[in-house]
């Protein structure tokens, strides 16, 4: 099993470049619902590339995070276990039972090394994807596919809200530390009386067992703590408060956005992190901003953004043990 490279992590993420960038400075160009008070900003101070790179470098960290969680020791077991199905079916009953005692002195140092973990994580996967889109349109979508559902066409309602997604998932593969082990004991106890369809059937099962945790990055997200960062160096700089006030401005709509597609359930969060980028525009404008009203809002954006994250995933944890 192989976990990803460098440089495919970094073609995959080449998608964030192009996708979803460009409506940070596209006019309104789209009819608006009335319902809607968002507008979305006609310009953005600071290029293109520049937000592209910066989200990127984000992104990467936390590629990189998960990456080094992965055990070599964790991915043994399980390259082992296949390698013992794989002598089962050739009828070498010899080798599959060395293939499962080296299974069970690799998940013996892995207890040694994390004797209270649940789960080791094993591989993993990363998907990217991201829309160019206002609030507007979000809420336009949602609209129609409420009314597809009350008509009772769940499908046609399921595939016009699984395009509204703007993030990146990244799919963790975890041994499950705590069984694992009794299995591989299982099934080398029934290869020794020679029941082998048994002990295939058993190291199906805990190949199946490995569980999937995915990280979701709301993109939007990002974006805003990106543009926060740049206002804060452009503050720095004592440049134009103008350009400091647009990029806190492309911010909030950012943060908005997020709400919009409905990435985590805080609203009350939501509107804190408002009211905080309002503060900071006011000072900005009256003169009594420092570089202490900036770490305040980065900071505060971070940690609503990991809450919002670890609600994502304990979402997505349930719905995949249904």
């Amino acid at each position: 099993m192989k976990t990803f490279k460098s440089v495919l992590t970094t073609f995959v993420l080449a998608g964030i470049l192009s996708l979803g960038l460009t409506a940070c400075n596209r006019t309104q160009q789209q009819a608006k619902t009335p319902q809607v008070k968002t507008e979305k900003p006609d310009t953005l101070s600071m290029s293109k590339d520049t937000l592209a790179v910066r989200v990127q470098q984000k992104t990467l960290k936390e590629i990189q995070k998960q990456q080094g969680l992965i055990e070599k020791q964790a991915i043994a077991v399980v390259d082992q276990t296949n390698e013992a199905m794989r002598y089962i079916h050739n009828g070498n009953v010899k080798k599959a039972e060395e293939a499962l005692n080296s299974a069970l002195d690799s998940t013996k140092t892995l207890l040694k090394k994390h004797p209270d973990a649940g789960l080791v994580p094993v591989d993993m996967s990363i998907k990217v994807q991201d829309l160019i889109t206002t609030i507007p349109q979000v809420n336009k979508t949602v609209k129609q596919a409420k009314e597809e559902m009350n008509k009772g066409n769940y499908q046609v309602a399921a595939d016009l809200l699984n395009t509204l997604k703007s993030e990146m998932d990244i799919a963790t593969v975890n041994l499950p530390l705590a069984t694992y082990p009794d299995g591989l004991k299982y099934a080398l106890d029934l290869l020794k009386k020679n029941n082998i369809t048994a002990a295939q059937q058993t190291l199906t099962q805990l190949l199946n067992s490995l569980v999937i945790n995915q990280v979701v990055l709301p993109l939007p997200v990002l974006r805003a703590e990106v543009m926060m960062n740049e206002a804060q160096i452009r503050f720095g700089n004592k440049m134009s408060k103008s350009k400091v006030l647009n990029l806190l401005k492309n911010a909030g709509y950012q943060l908005k956005l997020a709400q919009a597609l409905g990435y985590g359930h805080f609203d009350k969060a939501y509107a804190e992190i408002a009211k905080e980028i309002a503060s900071a525009k006011t000072s900005v404008k009256n003169g009594s901003a420092t570089s202490g009203t900036f770490d305040k809002l980065i900071k505060k954006t971070e940690a609503f953004k990991n809450r919002m994250m670890k609600d994502i995933e304990g979402h997505s944890q349930k719905s995949n043990k249904k």
